[in-house]
């Protein structure tokens, strides 16, 4: 049975064919033309959004618009199934349904083939790491999942989250790598932060809390505008944003309202019957009052001990590398910043560090900050390849590399003593360090922790103080880093640290 002809149906017979028609169209559309999307590029001096389309389970972007943005097209042959291009003088050859890629006379493999959509000629996004760094010779870094793609020399920011109580509200701190700046707006009900001009590269994309005032922080950039958006659990909340430590934290309240002097005597416990107000007997002194005789001064606070945390490498000191592109560096800033807000928290210590940012800093200069702010204690992070185990975590504290023939370390005055040999001086105090933060870290469940050894480890060696380096495994490049980039693990880790340094501190 065949449908009737439309020019042979009038009126509704012909209207119900065509909803018919219609509706079976939209049934057995292909599912690869499901959204598009945008897709950022980010270069050392612009970004451009271009869009992506989702086909099956695949991002596809549009391969002249990606050419074009990186270099340019000098030519072009379209036939039925393929088609050539140019790109200067380098020839590449694309076929409809075949995965193989022809790069001058080199063929390279993709996941996904590339195909036609709208006219388009379109690659799978993976053509932007196999294929793109060979026609550029500019790296090309592309989180895996994310719609941003990084060439050549950007280094984008990324941050960690953290979240605390507050007794009207909640706190939200953020630790830039970088300097941020911020402007913010409110709409449909969430506030919207903006992180200036420079990239960003978020950690996870979504942060999800179950909180009474905080419900989701979401990172977004579709636009090439980096922000984050913050959704609070119920509207009427107040949203104070501050940045602090030069740009590099963001201090996020979100609070009750406070109420007004009316609400506040309205909900005032009444008097108790027979209650009298207070009264001053006459003529004694009333505090604040003119003629009253003034309270002694406080006695200063005792300065807070300082506690010296080192995130290892920085700058061109990439440390090691994850399969996932996690760099050695960026995980140690990321840990050092979750001990950092745990300690001060604790309003029982100061903090320095001797690196903030990506940068390179010398063992000397990091010394040099350790020992000029008279530290009682010295914490180096790095992270490595320890076995096979992750998360996993290795201790170690300074051994020299041959014996000392001087007096013992007991009784060694310092100044007798070589400035790059002084933590001989502190040996028995960081081991006891070492221990401490040993028996704390075995008491996080499913990380793997080996007993303190010593060793001559050169970032303690010129450290004026109790000093240990800890070491989290594995970051391999045959492994994902996430074990160890897991907010849950480095906030474990943070809180262990805060332990162990508030028992030998006696409290403070």
């Amino acid at each position: 049975m065949s449908l009737p002809s439309l020019r042979n149906l009038h009126g509704p017979g012909r209207v119900l064919l065509l909803g018919l028609l219609l509706g079976m169209t939209i049934l057995f559309w292909p599912t690869r033309e499901l959204r598009s999307d945008n897709f950022v590029f980010y270069f050392p001096d612009k970004r451009q959004v271009i869009p992506v389309q989702m086909i099956g389970q695949t991002k596809y972007l549009p391969i002249l618009t990606i050419l074009n943005m990186v270099g340019k097209v000098g030519g072009l042959q379209e036939k039925r199934d393929s088609v050539k291009v140019w790109f200067g003088e380098t020839p590449l050859e694309f076929k409809v349904k075949d995965r193989t890629v022809r790069v001058d006379k080199a063929r390279v493999k993709l996941a996904n083939p590339p195909l036609v959509s709208n006219g388009q000629w379109m690659v799978p996004v993976e053509f932007l790491t196999a294929v793109l760094p060979r026609l550029t010779n500019q790296v090309v870094e592309y989180p895996l999942g994310s719609n941003r793609v990084f060439i050549g020399d950007v280094k984008p920011t990324s941050f960690t989250v953290r979240l605390d109580q507050l007794p009207e509200g909640a706190r939200l701190t953020l630790q830039f790598t970088d300097k941020v700046t911020i402007r913010t707006v409110a709409t449909n009900g969430k506030w919207v932060m903006f992180l200036g001009e420079r990239p960003v590269e978020p950690l996870e994309p979504t942060y999800s809390f179950k909180d009474p005032y905080v419900k989701e922080l979401h990172f977004d950039d579709q636009d090439g505008l980096p922000k984050l958006i913050l959704q609070p659990t119920s509207t009427g909340l107040n949203f104070y944003p501050a940045l602090v430590e030069g740009g590099k934290v963001l201090l996020a309240d979100v609070l009750k309202p406070t109420p007004s002097a009316a609400q506040q005597a309205q909900s005032a416990p009444p008097a108790a019957p027979g209650a009298t107000p207070p009264t001053t007997q006459p003529g004694a002194p009333q505090t604040g009052a003119p003629g009253s005789i003034p309270s002694a001064p406080s006695p200063p606070s005792p300065p807070l001990p300082v506690v010296v945390l080192d995130p290892g490498h920085g700058g061109s000191d990439n440390g090691a590398r994850a399969r996932d592109g996690v760099l050695e560096k960026d995980l140690d800033a990321q840990v050092v910043a979750r001990v950092r807000l745990a300690l001060l928290a604790t309003q029982k210590f100061r903090i320095v560090l001797t690196r903030t940012g990506d940068v390179t800093t010398s063992f000397e200069q990091r010394s040099q900050a350790a020992n000029e702010a008279n530290a009682v204690c010295f914490l180096t992070f790095h992270a490595g390849d320890l076995g096979p185990d992750s998360p996993q975590i290795a201790l170690y504290t300074y051994a020299p590399p041959s014996p000392f023939s001087g007096p013992p370390n007991s009784s060694m005055p310092p100044a007798f003593i070589p400035w790059d040999n002084i933590q001989r001086l502190h040996i028995d105090s960081s081991r006891n360090l070492a221990t401490s933060l040993q028996q704390q870290f075995m008491q996080i469940a499913g990380v793997k922790v080996d007993p303190p050894q010593g060793a001559p480890v050169r970032a303690l060696r010129s450290i004026n103080a109790p000093a240990v380096a800890i070491e989290l495994g594995r970051l391999a490049p045959e492994v994902n880093s996430a074990p160890l980039t897991s907010s849950d693990f480095q906030q474990l880790i943070a809180s262990a640290v805060t332990r162990v340094l508030i028992n030998l501190r006696g409290g403070g």
